[in-house]
């Protein structure tokens, strides 16, 4: 496995890396500081270096988004309290721009 991007975001990271085996599969991880031993989970897979970090600043984005209008990250969802889901794959699949992921939020 290698690691091609790191960002920080809140008291998370977050993580673009190839996977040995997988030459067209980048994966975008969120882990939390407290557990940096840890790869964190997988919330999208991209075919593209290029593609994966795009998503990566546009994960970060949503969720500092996200954690203003109380929603947090549970597994693969953002759940706020008497809020709908939000999906992260629903944020993430298209190119948004924070506009568009902030019209997302209020919608919710």
């Amino acid at each position: 496995m290698t690691v091609h991007y790191l960002l920080n975001c809140y008291n998370n990271q977050i993580l673009v890396k190839q996977v040995d085996g997988e030459a067209e599969a980048f994966h975008v991880n969120i882990q939390s500081n407290s557990n940096p031993l840890s790869f964190g989970n997988t919330l999208y897979a991209a075919s593209t270096k290029e593609q994966a970090v795009r998503i990566a600043n546009q994960l970060c984005a949503f969720y500092s988004m996200a954690r203003v209008n109380g929603y947090r990250l549970e597994g693969t969802t953002f759940r706020g309290e008497n809020k709908p889901d939000i999906a992260v794959e629903d944020v993430l699949k298209v190119e948004r721009t924070k506009d568009e992921m902030h019209e997302l939020l209020q919608r919710a």
